[in-house]
């Protein structure tokens, strides 16, 4: 065993619960929840985005996200999960209630804590069954792996073959080896953090695991989905977490980084797979345990806590830290201009930046051709200049609840044509870029 400093978890988990005859009453409550907020909103003439609407579910709130393949998607404010409510009589080859848990509750409260919080959260309407649809199971290690390069690797399968690379010329940012069900992504988990929203969490979690954060930090994940955990009769959680060492260690087999200096170059020219297993690949296999990663739990009561409705308290918390923030980044701030801030959100409640207000903007003006007669739709914007508008939809523009509501609509006429199929693709990945979606398959998914 090296000093080389190492930490194994799960990264990414998804789930089902199974639910029980009770479902229906929680079903309908939320649905019910979701209209009167939306009326709310209508009656008082203010403008709202998905994540405006704010449900609670045994004292627990959720902000809505929109609907995608059925399901009704929420998130909790502290981002520890998403999850997703179905009607049970619609689509049955799905069961009714989906969950991803995200990063920021994995490496803060632990993944066990999650499960209790969420088997709480829908408590009553559930059995023990929670099917598992995707684990990444990975290894943080200390170590820079820029010099890997993708003809390193060797798989055990054909179907493994399929091999990505993210570099320069000297060194590798990323390589991908595989493809769903299973694969490996290999990437510099330092580089990544300085563009992600996880920054802070990341890095206090390598900080109480003993890491230099001024040293490279490589992430090794493979991401294992549904028909690929079958093949190892893991279907449940608790089978995952009961297998998932020797889980990680065929995977460590089937795609190996090899040690290109245990055979000569015209051995690894016409046949690399007699060459030894790289000895830091060989040891992480060796080392992967998740004894210490699945510990790490918080008590339920403190939990809750964790993710209390909001309120005056917290709002107070809140902006003083921001005020803090501007202090210490040396921002000019006085009453005055907080004044106008204050008068700016309140004034923001009675507009938006939706597709409805940019209409108003223009005025539809039909021109005709003198010669021809022929008559064309023009718009006519404020500023005098007569554009001719576009046919397609520029989903970027927008608001997270007219996406949604778009993506619903072409996602029905995705299979007509090809046309139809590419105008929801768009929609599709400028949703998912928003994070407005799992990235979670129907086929991955089925029960």
């Amino acid at each position: 065993m090296s000093e080389i400093k190492k930490t194994f978890g799960i990264d990414s988990l998804y789930f089902f619960f199974e639910t029980n005859e009770n479902y229906d009453d929680l079903f309908l409550e939320i649905l019910d929840q979701l209209e009167d907020l939306k009326a709310k909103f209508e009656k008082r003439e203010i403008e709202f985005e998905n994540r405006d609407l704010i449900i609670s579910i045994n004292e627990i709130q959720l902000s809505y996200l929109g609907k995608q393949e059925g399901f009704y998607w929420f998130k909790d404010s502290n981002e520890f999960f998403r999850i997703g409510f179905k009607d049970r009589y619609k689509n049955r080859g799905l069961n009714d209630i989906r969950v991803q848990l995200q990063g920021n509750g994995i490496y803060t409260v632990g993944i066990n804590s999650i499960v209790e919080l969420l088997k709480d959260l829908v408590k009553g309407c559930i059995s023990d069954y929670m099917p598992v649809t995707r684990a990444d199971l990975n290894c943080f290690v200390q170590y820079d792996l820029s010099f890997i390069k993708k003809d390193m690797f060797s798989t055990r399968k054909r179907k493994y073959s399929t091999i990505n690379e993210i570099g320069d010329a000297n060194s590798t940012q990323t390589i991908y080896v595989g493809k769903e069900p299973f694969k490996l992504r290999l990437y510099n988990k330092s580089l990544e953090l300085k563009k992600s929203k996880k920054f802070e969490v990341m890095n206090e979690y390598f900080l109480n695991n003993g890491f230099d954060l001024e040293q490279t930090i490589f992430n090794i994940e493979f991401q294992m989905n549904r028909g690929h955990l079958k093949q190892f009769n893991i279907n449940t959680i608790d089978d995952l977490f009961a297998n998932a060492k020797s889980l990680f260690q065929s995977a460590m087999d089937d795609i190996r980084l090899l040690d290109i200096q245990s055979v000569s170059n015209e051995r690894l020219i016409n046949n690399k797979y007699q060459a030894e297993t790289h000895p830091l690949w060989e040891e992480i296999k060796q080392e992967y345990d998740l004894k210490d990663f699945l510990q790490s739990a918080l008590p339920l009561g403190r939990l809750k806590r964790k993710i209390s409705i909001y309120d005056e308290n917290k709002f107070e918390f809140e902006y003083i830290s921001l005020l803090r923030k501007a202090y210490i980044n040396n921002l000019t701030l006085d009453i005055d201009f907080l004044n106008e801030l204050y008068f700016k959100a309140k004034e923001s409640l009675k507009k938006t930046t939706t597709q409805k207000e940019m209409k108003k903007d223009y005025i539809e003006v039909i021109v005709i051709d003198e010669k021809t007669n022929l008559k064309e739709n023009f718009r006519l914007l404020n500023s005098g200049e007569l554009i001719k508008p576009l046919r397609t939809e520029t989903v970027a523009n927008l608001s997270d609840y007219e996406l949604m509501v778009y993506l619903d609509k072409t996602s029905e006429k995705q299979h007509l044509s090809t046309r139809d199929n590419l105008i929801y693709t768009v929609a599709f990945n400028e949703a998912k870029k928003r994070n407005l979606l799992l990235d979670i398959s129907s086929s991955e998914a089925l029960k």
